[in-house]
């Protein structure tokens, strides 16, 4: 009985691990993949670099504002890409640490 408990006890933390490492690769990806958005790309090419966003809002003007999220499980920020009424990008906001070069974890100091 104590074994199967162990057992059960012992796969959920290697389940909360593995979600970790997999949330963070994630998000490892999206802030290199914000890095290469550019002023006037469409939808569909913002798709191909970011995939699908994780979230998809109108915005008063007729565009849309997708975001994406960049941190770890416990500190996590908002990639913001922002498009006009034709489709095409007009501005992004990378959350301060996403420059595509430093992975992110719990420790990540914030930029002043």
């Amino acid at each position: 009985m104590i074994a199967k408990r162990l057992l059960g006890l012992l796969l959920l933390v290697l389940l909360g691990w593995a979600l970790h490492a997999c949330t963070a690769q994630e998000s490892f990806k999206n802030a290199t993949a914000c890095t290469k958005i550019e002023v006037g790309m469409t939808q569909e090419q913002v798709r191909g670099t970011m995939g699908e966003p994780e979230g998809d809002d109108a915005t008063a003007d007729g565009g849309h504002k997708w975001s994406y999220m960049f941190g770890s499980a416990t500190d996590t920020q908002p990639i913001i890409i922002n498009f006009g009424p034709d489709g095409r990008v007009t501005s992004k906001e990378c959350a301060p640490e996403a420059r595509g070069d430093i992975r992110p974890d719990a420790n990540t100091s914030k930029a002043e």
